[in-house]
C-alpha cells in the first residue's frame, strides 16, 4: 500500500536523484573539453590575430569569450560577486577618468583601447564552483603540463635545427597570411647582433621571452604536479634554447616560494641542479651570452633596460612635470602612442609594463581601483599561493600584459576561475554535488 507520506515529498535539488552522479560527471567531462580547448587555444594560437581594426585582435579573445558564455549556459561557470563589484567600480573608475581625457582633448587618447580593456576582463568577473574547482584544477593543471611539454620539445627542436645547419625562417609566417598574424612583437630575433643563430620562440610563440615564461610556469605547474622526471631536463633546454632572462626570472621567483611550499629538501636538491647547469654552461659559448644579458639593465639601448627600468623612470618623470594628469592619467592608449613615438625617435623598443601603463593612462585613481580588481582576481580565494605568486610576477612585472589576452588568460585559465570564494546565494549548488565528492580535498589542502 502506498502512503500518503510517500507520494507527497517533492522531487526538489535538495534530494538526490538517482542520476545525479552521472549527470556531474557528464557536466565534469564538458566543462574540462572546453577547459582544455582553451588553453591549447592559448598556447598554441597565440601569434593568430582577427584583423579588427588597426592593429587586430588576437584569436585568444573572442575564443575565451565565447567558450565562457558556453560554460554560463551549461551551469559551468558563474558569478563571482566580490570579483564583479570590484569590476564594475574599477570599469566605472577608468571610464569616467577617461572622459576626461577625451573632454580635454589629449592628445593620442583611443576609445578601442578602453572598449578593449572592459571586454577583455570581463571574464575575471566568474567563477567555477567549489566542487567543480576540487574536481577540475588538477586534471587542468596535468593537460597543461602536457601541453607546455610539447611547447617545449617545439623551442628545442627549433634551436637544434638551426644548429644542424638549418638557416632560420619564420616558418608560420610562411603558412599564415600575414594580416592574420599579430604584429609588434620581436618574433624573430638573433641571440646576439649580427648572429645567424636566432633566439626560439618554438615556432608558435610571440616572443622568445614569452615563450620562455609560459615554459617556466608549465616547469613550476610539473613541479606541484610531480611530473615524470624526463620532462624536467626538457623544459630548462627550452627555457635555455630562447635565450631569455624572463623565464629564468620567473623561475627565481617561484624557486623561492616552492621552497617555502616544500621545504629543504627540495631547496637542497634544487640549488644542486642550479649549480650543476650553471657550471656545464660556464664551459660553453652561451656562457657569455648569459653574461650579457644578466648585466644588461645597466644599458639605456638594451631590452631589459627598456622594459624594466625606462617604463618606470619615464612614468616618474611624466608625473612630476605633469602633477594636474598625476590623479587622472593622460587618457587610454596613450602609452602606445608614446611607444611608438619613441622607437621613432630611437629606434628603439620601449615596452611599458602594466603598472606605468596603468598609472599613465587611467591616473592613480584609475590605476588603484583597477589593481584592487586585480587583487581579487589573484589573491582572494586561490587554491594555491605558489600559483598565484608566480602568476603575479608574470603578469605584473614581466610581461607588456594590461590589454594582452595571451597573458592574462593564463591567468585566468590556471588561477582565477578556480579562486573558490563564491558567494553562497550565487555558488549554492544540488546536494549531489556533495554527494559525488563528499572526502575531496582541495588543491590548497594537497599544496
Amino acid at each position: 500500500m502506498v502512503t500518503t507520506l510517500t507520494t507527497r515529498i517533492p522531487r526538489t535539488w535538495v534530494i538526490p536523484t538517482p542520476d545525479a552522479a552521472q549527470r556531474a560527471a557528464e557536466a565534469d567531462r564538458s566543462t574540462l573539453r572546453i577547459l582544455t580547448v582553451l588553453m591549447f587555444c592559448e598556447l598554441f594560437l597565440q601569434r593568430i590575430s582577427v584583423p579588427v581594426g588597426g592593429t587586430g585582435v588576437s584569436v585568444v579573445l573572442p575564443v575565451v569569450l565565447f567558450g565562457m558564455l558556453l560554460m554560463v549556459a551549461r551551469g559551468g561557470l558563474r558569478i563571482h560577486l566580490v570579483r564583479t563589484r570590484a569590476y564594475l567600480i574599477a570599469m566605472a573608475v577608468c571610464c569616467a577618468v577617461a572622459f576626461l581625457a577625451f573632454t580635454r582633448g589629449e592628445d593620442n587618447v583611443s576609445l578601442n583601447s578602453l572598449l578593449l580593456l572592459v571586454a577583455v576582463y570581463a571574464p575575471f568577473c566568474l567563477g567555477l564552483s567549489r566542487a567543480h574547482s576540487k574536481v577540475l584544477l588538477p586534471r587542468l593543471l596535468d593537460r597543461f603540463v602536457i601541453m607546455t611539454s610539447v611547447f617545449a620539445g617545439l623551442a628545442v627542436l627549433q634551436f637544434a635545427l638551426q644548429l644542424v645547419g638549418w638557416k632560420y625562417s619564420d616558418v608560420l609566417a610562411s603558412i599564415v597570411p600575414s594580416q592574420f598574424l599579430a604584429h609588434d612583437f620581436n618574433t624573430s630575433y638573433p641571440v646576439r647582433y649580427g648572429s645567424t643563430l636566432y633566439k626560439s620562440n618554438a615556432f608558435l610563440g610571440l616572443e622568445a621571452s614569452y615563450t620562455s615564461q609560459f615554459l617556466a610556469m608549465g616547469l613550476v605547474v610539473g613541479v606541484l604536479r610531480k611530473m615524470r622526471w624526463w620532462r624536467y631536463p626538457l623544459y630548462l633546454l627550452a627555457i635555455l634554447s630562447t635565450v631569455s632572462g624572463t623565464g629564468v626570472l620567473l623561475l627565481g621567483v617561484a624557486g623561492v616560494l616552492l621552497a617555502v611550499h616544500k621545504g629543504v629538501r627540495f631547496t637542497v636538491s634544487a640549488l644542486a641542479i642550479v649549480g650543476v647547469i650553471v657550471a656545464v654552461l660556464s664551459l660553453t659559448p652561451a656562457a657569455d651570452i648569459f653574461a650579457s644579458r644578466a648585466t644588461e639593465t645597466s644599458s639605456s639601448q638594451s631590452s631589459g633596460s627598456l622594459r624594466f627600468v625606462q617604463p618606470y623612470t619615464r612614468m616618474y618623470d611624466d608625473l612630476s612635470q605633469h602633477p594636474g594628469t598625476a590623479l587622472v592619467g593622460h587618457g587610454p592608449g596613450w602609452s602606445d602612442r608614446d611607444s611608438a613615438a619613441f622607437l621613432a625617435r630611437t629606434g628603439l623598443p620601449l615596452n611599458y609594463a602594466l603598472v606605468p601603463k596603468l598609472i599613465l593612462e587611467y591616473g592613480l585613481i584609475g590605476g588603484v581601483a583597477f589593481l584592487l580588481f586585480l587583487a581579487t582576481a589573484f589573491i582572494r580565494g586561490s587554491p594555491s599561493f605558489v600559483l598565484s605568486g608566480s602568476l603575479l610576477f608574470f603578469y605584473f612585472v614581466l610581461s607588456s600584459s594590461l590589454l594582452s589576452p595571451v597573458v592574462g588568460y593564463l591567468v585566468l585559465l590556471l588561477l582565477t576561475w578556480f579562486c573558490e570564494d563564491l558567494h553562497p546565494l550565487v555558488s549554492r549548488k544540488p546536494a549531489y554535488r556533495r554527494a559525488v565528492v563528499p572526502a575531496q580535498r582541495s588543491y590548497a589542502e594537497q599544496h
